[in-house]
Order: C-alpha cells, then sequence, then structure tokens
C-alpha cells in the first residue's frame, strides 16, 4: 500500500452526531458529549503528520461534543501534554 498522504497539508473536520447531540441539547455553549477518548487518538496521529512538516487543519463543529469551542480548547489541551511529554 503507498503512502496515504499525497500533499504537504492536511484537513480534519470533527463533525458529530448532528441529530443525536440535538436530542441531548439545543444551546450550544458547553461540552455535552466527553470526547477526550477519541481526541487522544487524533494527536498522535497529527503528531506524525507534524514530524513530516504537514500542515495541519482542524475543524469542530457544535456537534462533535456540544460546543466547537470547547472541543479546541480540550485538543489544545492534549496536545500541549502530547508535546511536554516529548512527542
Amino acid at each position: 500500500m503507498g503512502d496515504p498522504v499525497t500533499a504537504d497539508l492536511t484537513y480534519i473536520r470533527w463533525l458529530g452526531d448532528r441529530k443525536g447531540i440535538e436530542e441531548q441539547t439545543t444551546r450550544w455553549d458547553r461540552i455535552i458529549l466527553n470526547r477526550e477518548p477519541e481526541m487522544q487518538e487524533w494527536v498522535p496521529i497529527i503528531g506524525k503528520l507534524r514530524k513530516r512538516r504537514i500542515q495541519v487543519m482542524g475543524y469542530w463543529n457544535n456537534h462533535y461534543a456540544g460546543f466547537g469551542p470547547g472541543s479546541i480548547d480540550l485538543f489544545m489541551r492534549l496536545w500541549k501534554k502530547f508535546e511536554s511529554e516529548g512527542g
């Protein structure tokens, strides 16, 4: 199998289950679902891309966990921990 990376950038979208989360909330001001386990899986994958000098852009919508900015904050906390541990 060849290298799945075919460009010097990648764009990742974390979208979530719109119908499922809208059954739990109609407000987008707080985290509804704990997505930390999934996010922990993404961090080292993105780390490998960054080591290859591939630009990574990410997008989280509110349906991913209930609050897009909160999802970004979670990712950044996990990323900083990953980097501090030598990742």
